[in-house]
């Protein structure tokens, strides 16, 4: 066994290993820790999809419809406002359908591939780091050699970053499994999310994106898409340069 045979068969059952992974995880306090993050992740990925239904929740829908239906039937009745009972009830209906489906939808938003690939990258990026926000935080460093486990999964290797590294994580975006960065700069820190672009293309949307706070630039490569979020009115070009150039794929 390998370690790419090893990583991908963690990567599938992280908590339902064969004897021969764990035996050959023994070896190695990295490949021990390998599995914990792949624990963890898995875990994270199960307790979003964990979504509790508001109670009653098919009957309050069921009982409002009724409500509307009888409401429009008897205005039917007294030949009154036909066309626009109508035109209310539909709207209404409508509106009661994609007001169910928003609470679900947010609850999952972070880790429901239909939701992620519904947005923009640059949108999802943004919306990813204030998800994580006190990341930023984080001041201890990680070693390069760490870093380097993990991005060794998706087939990459970096050489540094143009700054300490302070976090490292798996991270789910737009529905792809990808490394989420943060290390220091002298104009804060900045996050990195490398994603693998192979299965699915995020090349739609503007490269560049932003808000009141943060902007952000996207490099689209063949192998991964590269995403930088620095604080606004950071030279965000120069920094990118420096983290795509650092990138290799094996």
């Amino acid at each position: 066994m390998d370690e790419l045979e090893f990583r991908r068969r963690t990567i599938a059952q992280p908590n339902d290993l064969e004897k021969e992974l764990l035996e050959f995880a023994k070896e190695n306090s990295e490949r021990q820790n390998f599995i914990n993050d792949m624990k963890g992740f898995d875990k994270q990925i199960q307790d979003a999809l964990d979504i509790p239904v508001p109670d009653n929740l098919a009957e309050r829908i069921l009982l409002n419809t009724s409500l509307k239906e009888k409401a429009l039937h008897d205005e039917q009745a007294s030949g009154k406002n036909v066309v626009d009972a109508r035109s209310r009830f539909k709207f209404e209906r409508v509106h009661l359908a994609l007001a169910a489906s928003f609470f679900v939808a947010m609850g999952a938003f972070f880790f429901s591939s239909e939701q992620h690939i519904a947005h923009e990258a640059g949108e999802h990026a943004l919306a990813h780091v204030y998800y994580e926000i006190n990341a930023l935080d984080k001041t201890d460093a990680i070693s390069l050699q760490s870093v380097n486990d993990k991005l060794a999964v998706l087939g990459g290797h970096i050489e540094e970053l143009p700054g300490k590294i302070t976090y490292a994580m798996f991270c789910d975006f737009k529905g792809e499994k990808g490394l989420h960065l943060i290390f220091e700069s002298d104009f804060g820190p900045m996050t990195v999310f490398i994603v693998p672009s192979e299965n699915q293309s995020f090349g739609f949307g503007a490269d560049d994106f932003h808000d009141e706070r943060f902007e952000g630039f996207i490099n689209r490569g063949s192998k991964a898409d590269t995403i930088l979020v620095a604080n606004a009115g950071a030279p965000i070009n120069v920094y990118n340069e420096r983290v795509t150039d650092a990138i290799r794929w094996l």
